[in-house]
């Protein structure tokens, strides 16, 4: 297997990944949101700002991984994968600790 397998395997897993992590982004939000201290955290405008804000991540996420890849930057497109993978770790622990508290 080449490098170029290599880098084209971590490309498409990355672009898997990020849609996951999208995902239960998207779902986890208004659960972290109900339970934060403040005035009406759980409106819809606050979580559609935040949804926002997801939007925009993985935009980014998307374009460094696209940015690695076609630049054959293989250390970037391993630190893309290595970022992708904690957010969705810490995505699904703070999800279990706001079950646990319910």
């Amino acid at each position: 297997m080449t490098e170029q397998d290599i880098l084209l395997a971590f490309f498409i897993l990355n672009w898997l990944l990020i849609i996951g992590d999208a995902s239960l982004g998207y779902f986890v939000l208004p659960l972290l949101l109900r339970r934060a201290p403040g005035d009406s955290a759980g409106d819809g405008t606050t979580v559609g700002g935040m949804r926002r804000l997801l939007t925009a991540t993985v935009m980014l996420y998307m374009l460094v991984n696209c940015y690695a890849y076609f630049r054959q930057y293989s250390t970037l497109l391993y630190i893309v994968t290595a970022l992708v993978v904690l957010d969705i770790i810490v995505q699904i622990v703070v999800r279990q600790r706001r079950l646990r508290q319910d």
